[in-house]
């Protein structure tokens, strides 16, 4: 049985996985984050659903961390 704590980090987990909270900032972000299902994740482009790219590379099997980063850089490039 999981603790109330272990739920909501849990819960959390999904929902950062899934992209967070919307950009507050009135840009609408074009970029989405997807959990594979190995431990790794895809960023994709939320309106056509192609996987994203930077520069040469392309933007699956991030670990989360690299994940987080290349989202915020697509999501905001200035």
């Amino acid at each position: 049985m999981k603790s109330k704590h272990e739920e909501d980090a849990l819960a959390i987990r999904a929902w950062e996985s899934e992209g967070g909270a919307p950009n507050r900032s009135g840009q609408r972000d074009e970029y989405g984050r997807r959990f594979d299902g190995d431990g790794t994740y895809t960023i994709y482009h939320l309106f056509t659903g192609e996987t994203a790219e930077i520069g040469p590379w392309k933007m699956e099997g991030l670990n989360p961390k690299n994940a987080a980063r290349a989202l915020h850089i697509l999501n905001n490039p200035s």
